[in-house]
Order: C-alpha cells, then structure tokens, then sequence
C-alpha cells in the first residue's frame, strides 16, 4: 500500500461543516422523497430514452440507508408504500408488471437483487420480512444465487450479454448475502465466494453495475462479519486507498459517485482516516446549493434486445443519498481521529 502525498490543498475537515453538509444534504432527500422523482432515467445505448422515473424500490434502499433515523413517519410511509405496492408474490424487481410486458419478460419482473435490497430497507424501517423468498433463487451444489429465477446453468459471471442476464452475479450474491447475514438463513452465506471472485488487483467486478467500486463496497460490507477473510478485505481497501485522486477523489473524472462508494467503504475499517477525511473534504467541496450531487455515470447497465440499457441518476436523489451514506459514515471516524 503506498503513501499517499500530504498536498497543501489538504486541511481538517469541521465537524460542524460536515453537520451542516448532512442536514442540507437530507433535506434534498426528503424533497426528492416526497415528490417521487427519485427513480433512474433508463437510456439505450441506441440513444432511445424508455423512461425517466424508474427503480424506486432500489433507490429507496439507499435513501433509507442514508436517512436511518432520520426518517419522520412521513418519509416511512411514502418508503412503505412504495415497497408494498410493488411486491410480487414476496418478492421484488426492478420495475413492476406492466399491461405491455410479454409472457417471455415476466421471469424479470420479480429478481434476488432488488428483493435482497428490500428486505433490507424493511430492516431498517423496523419491519420484520422474512428473507426466505431468497431462497428460490439458490442453487445447489454451485451455493450460488442466480438473479432471475429461471432453469439451466448457474455459472458466475461478470461478462455481459442477454444470455448472461439469467446466470449469477458476483454482486447480486453479496447483496443477497448482507440480506442473510444475522438470520436464520445465514448458513446459506458462501463466505468463500468472496475472495474466489476478488480480482489480483484487489477491486471485485460487478455485472449489472458499471463502477468498479460497487462490487467491491458490497463486498468489504460482507467480509466485516468475517474475520477470517481479513486478507481479502485488506488486498480490497489497498486497491481503493491506491486509486485516490490528488484532490481527494475517486474516478476518471473525481466522481462524486465514486467518491462516495469509496469513502463508505474505507470508513467501516481502521487505519484509512487520512484519506477517508480527504474523500469527505473533496464531497463538501463540491455538493451544489440544494444539498444534492450528481454524476454523469451510468449507474446500472442491462443488456436487453441488442442494446444496453443504461441507468442515469437524472434526479440526483441516487447519488446524493450514496454520498449522504458515505459522510455519515466518516463522520465517526474523523472525530475518534482528531
């Protein structure tokens, strides 16, 4: 792991700067809560738009993970509603039936992923859902979880296609997993099949979701239930500590979403407060008035019909609650630090 350069635009990060970002930064939130426009714009690589307003429900599960106890009950309930009027048979997908959906795209309408991250945003909501629809999802003896409950191969892969939709998905998995961890169902938890899929170079690739730090923040949130795995998650926080930009930030272009996946990530472990306190720094510096942020990154990729479709975060809300997440995550560290 190399030292990063101490650079004179690097200054202690006020806590009461980092409240006052957080309380403008939720106020956003709300706003976009209560108006519904918090959904992704969803783009084809052909340049057609579909639509500009969808996948609550896995934005929800961000919102209420950057607003826990934060929430007044009339956030709880726009959340709730939401997550209800979109089960299907106790589970979830990433945009419910609609009259125009044929009979061969119905297998997409419920999936492991988007039903993993309502189960846990009903956690956090103080709702008791039992996780066991996940299970129609596993296989046996590969103990992998697919992302569309369909028949034939359960390989893992990270290379896209239309065909590969319907396989496994290393990210998917570890989503699922942090849905499992401290329940009766934990024993359906490969702990393996974290650093089996971690690249030499520390990072874990995801299928659905462009970044490279996505995978790799939900598996170091996994490997912090498990010790024994402590070399991988250390090879994981090198790749992310190695990657910072000089002026704080993560990303070809300083990203604020990247930015924010890295700081949520490094800020669960000791020893990285020196970086994590220059990614908040960098995020301060470049929240817009109305508490929000934004990012030109598509955020989530699905290869359906000969194109790609691509998800935008035109509403700001996905990304501002990701970097919401990220500061009230350091905030912690930084004051045990100073």
């Amino acid at each position: 792991m190399r030292e990063k350069s101490r650079l004179a635009v690097e200054s202690k990060v006020k806590q009461g700067a980092l409240d006052a970002a957080i309380a403008r930064a939720t106020g956003f939130l709300r706003e976009r809560l209560r108006s519904g426009t918090y959904g992704l714009a969803l783009v084809g690589s052909d340049g057609i738009r579909f639509n500009e307003n969808k996948g609550h429900v896995f934005v929800a599960s961000f919102i209420t993970d950057a607003m826990t106890g934060l929430l007044d009950e009339i956030d709880r309930t726009i959340i709730l509603v939401r997550i209800l009027s979109e089960e299907n048979g106790g589970m979830w997908g990433y945009a419910p039936p609609a009259p125009d959906h044929s009979d061969g795209s119905r297998v997409r309408h419920v999936d492991s992923d988007d039903t993993a991250y309502v189960i846990r945003t009903l956690r956090r909501l103080r709702v008791n859902r039992t996780p066991e629809p996940l299970l129609a999802f596993h296989r046996e003896p590969e103990r992998l979880f697919v992302t569309f409950d369909t028949p034939g191969s359960t390989s893992l892969t990270t290379e896209r296609s239309e065909q590969n939709n319907l396989l496994a998905h290393p990210e998917v998995n570890f989503n699922v997993f942090l849905a499992l961890q401290g329940t009766h169902l934990e024993g359906f938890v490969n702990q393996d099949l974290v650093p089996q899929t971690q690249d030499a170079r520390g990072f874990w690739r995801s299928y659905f979701y462009p970044s490279l730090l996505f995978g790799t923040n939900l598996a170091l949130e996994v490997l912090l239930r498990y010790p024994r795995l402590a070399d991988s998650a250390r090879h994981g926080l090198s790749f992310i500590l190695d990657s910072q930009n000089d002026d704080g930030s993560w990303g070809a272009e300083s990203d604020a979403y990247e930015t924010a996946l890295a700081v949520g990530s490094l800020a669960a472990y000791p020893g990285t407060a020196a970086c994590v306190e220059r990614g908040v720094a960098h995020l301060l510096a470049t929240m817009a008035p109305d508490g929000s942020w934004s990012s030109r990154a598509s955020v989530w990729d699905f290869p359906l019909d000969g194109r790609v479709l691509h998800g935008y975060d035109t509403h700001r809300a996905y990304v501002s609650a990701r970097c919401v997440t990220a500061l009230r995550r350091a905030a912690g560290q930084i004051t045990a630090s100073s």
